[in-house]
């Protein structure tokens, strides 16, 4: 016996897609008021994420540079004796405008300070540049809690490393234990948004995203009572299409979402406070996209998304903003433009 006995795919059918979802809670399906679907849809996003509210935690001050007029400084919160976080808190000279919550995507943190320059093209700094408080955690799985097990031997919990293949094995951990990373991480901005209210006493604040940090831009808030306004960058398009049609890696997914509501109805948790969903206009999806947020699913989401808003009277808090010969990547002029109107 060889290989050549060995069946072939071109032997089999190969076209295998999970149905749709029936997304028993989805806005388009309830028959009750808004509010009382709002309430339903969040008591049911708590329990697929696992969410507990966290408690404060103390946070002390490592260092501190400046970077362009913006004073920085390097933050670490110590969530227990197990684990803690970094942040950055960017300080400019006269603080003008609104307080925001940065959130960077896949990468690290440093570009979205001014480290280095990628496709989050530096955002927290402009925005500090601009006036604004701006506080910038670092998230669970990346730069430097890439491997959040790094410290115990024989232990590894990574996510976004240098080392190829990635596993994803703190993605997958979480998943066996009830604790999918993107409830994880909805805490930890909870607690950071807690303590720069304590800090800073800002009892209001702005949350701006892109890719991964689109979505908790869009998340997070549901679960917060201090946030103003929302710029998402490379998100909302359907949780059907984000893996088996683009190919993303696993930090967003929600265990059995689809059985109870899509992106669309978590966005819409947020009404009425005014959303800007951002694209490239080249992130759509081909061989070599692994964002693809600007996919098909994009224009139905944002009219499910429309659809709830109107039912809250704020129909007109939905902006699309689609910047041309753009991929996936942040528009600090559109951002800003949105947050000052």
């Amino acid at each position: 016996m060889d290989e050549s006995f060995l069946i072939k795919p071109d032997e089999l059918t190969l076209r295998f897609q999970h149905p749709a979802g029936p997304r028993r809670l989805s806005f388009a399906h309830f028959d009750g008021n808004p509010n009382e679907w709002r309430e339903s849809c969040r008591a049911k996003l708590v329990e697929l994420l696992a969410l507990e509210k966290p408690s404060p935690c103390p946070v002390a001050t490592h260092r501190d540079t400046e970077i362009e007029g913006v004073e920085v400084e390097a933050l670490v919160m110590q969530v227990n004796d197990r684990l803690s976080l970094p942040a950055y808190i960017l300080v400019p000279k006269e603080i003008e405008k609104s307080a925001v919550m940065a959130i960077h995507g896949h990468g690290t943190v440093g570009p979205a300070i001014g480290l280095a320059d990628d496709y989050h093209h530096r955002f927290a700094l402009e925005l500090a540049k601009a006036g604004h408080l701006v506080l910038c955690p670092e998230l669970r799985g990346f730069g430097a809690l890439q491997d959040i097990a790094a410290q115990e031997e024989g232990q590894r919990l990574d996510y976004w490393t240098d080392a190829e293949p990635r596993g994803f094995s703190l993605s997958s951990d979480g998943f066996q234990h009830g604790w999918p990373l993107l409830g994880q991480t909805i805490e930890d901005l909870m607690r950071w948004e807690d303590w720069l209210a304590r800090e800073y006493e800002e009892q209001e604040l702005d949350a701006v995203g892109i890719s991964y940090g689109g979505d908790l831009a869009l998340s997070y808030p549901a679960f917060s009572a201090r946030v103003r306004k929302i710029f998402a960058s490379g998100s909302l398009g359907s949780f059907a299409a984000i893996y088996a049609r683009c190919y993303n890696a696993p930090a967003h997914c929600i265990p059995k979402v689809l059985e109870w509501m899509d992106r669309a109805d978590i966005a819409g948790l947020n009404a009425p406070r005014p959303i800007a969903l951002h694209y490239g206009e080249f992130d759509t999806p081909d061989r070599d996209n692994y964002s693809a947020s600007y996919n098909e699913t994009v224009e139905p989401a944002i009219a499910e998304l429309r659809a709830i808003y109107q039912a809250f009277g704020a129909a007109d808090a939905i902006q699309r903003i689609v910047s041309p010969q753009k991929g996936h990547e942040m528009d600090n002029a559109a951002l800003l433009n949105f947050l000052a109107a």
